[in-house]
């Protein structure tokens, strides 16, 4: 399943994907296969109108589940959503203005200021992808969501970190760390590679994590503090179950 961010905006709006003639939905993973009839309700429905129903009767439709994306994933304050929410149930700005507790002319400003910010994503949308079909243009790696203390570290080419992957790898199949770096970019790019062997969807107990740190490093010890620190490794409190984020690549 892709990444919210990795979505083209067509998919982001009918909440699905489509490939290899299989509908899958942005949100949980279903999926529905074309050529096939699904039961839904005591209908039969084809794979797209499956898909359609899914996405309403589960969750609530494409609109509920965007809203409750992050303010890092959407831009948008709490007020700012809760306006869209408002427009997209088709109220009145004076209704709006009754349930917000605020003026007409404010509910009016506040609609002209989201619509502004639309037009401007639109424009920045075609500006920023045109340059990215620029041969020179450097495709940077995608910041974890459940990365901390995100800053210009985080900013990292696959170049970079290939060459980091290079540097401080004895080799990669089996993984085996020569040194820990000193400089956090270098660090970053370490620990990321690390992850990858870490199955998403999965608990490990704190002896399996450490069993698999050990063949990599032998201060295994310090590479899992890191590995948390950084948000690559999530655990529970009493630290007995481990996981990695669906966000780590």
């Amino acid at each position: 399943m892709k990444k919210i961010e990795e979505l083209h905006l067509d998919e982001l709006k009918c909440g699905y994907t489509v490939h290899d003639d299989v509908y899958v939905c942005i949100f949980c993973d279903q999926k529905y296969e074309t050529g096939h009839i699904y039961t839904c309700k005591d209908e039969l429905l084809d794979a797209h109108a499956a898909m359609k129903h899914h996405i309403c009767e589960v969750h609530g439709g494409t609109l509920k589940e965007l809203f409750a994306l992050d303010k890092k994933q959407t831009m948008l304050s709490d007020v700012q959503k809760r306006m869209l929410s408002y427009f997209a149930d088709n109220k009145s700005d004076k209704e709006i203005a009754k349930i917000t507790h605020t003026s007409l002319s404010t509910v009016r400003q506040q609609r002209y200021q989201l619509k502004e910010k639309a037009k401007q994503a639109k424009v920045f949308l075609a500006m920023y992808e045109l340059s990215e079909q620029s041969s020179s243009f450097e495709a940077y790696i995608p910041i974890h969501q459940s990365a901390t203390m995100v800053d210009d570290r985080y900013l990292m080419t696959l170049k970079e970190e290939q060459e980091f992957i290079d540097r401080y790898f004895s080799s990669t199949s089996p993984l085996q760390l020569k040194m820990l770096p000193a400089k956090q970019k270098a660090k970053l790019a370490v620990l990321r590679m690390i992850a990858k062997q870490f199955d998403e969807n999965k608990e490990y107990t704190e002896m399996e994590v450490n069993e698999i740190l050990k063949i990599i490093y032998d201060d295994f010890v310090t590479i899992r503090r890191y590995m948390i620190e950084y948000g690559f490794l999530k655990r529970t409190n009493d630290g007995i179950r481990y996981w990695k984020p669906e966000t780590v690549q």
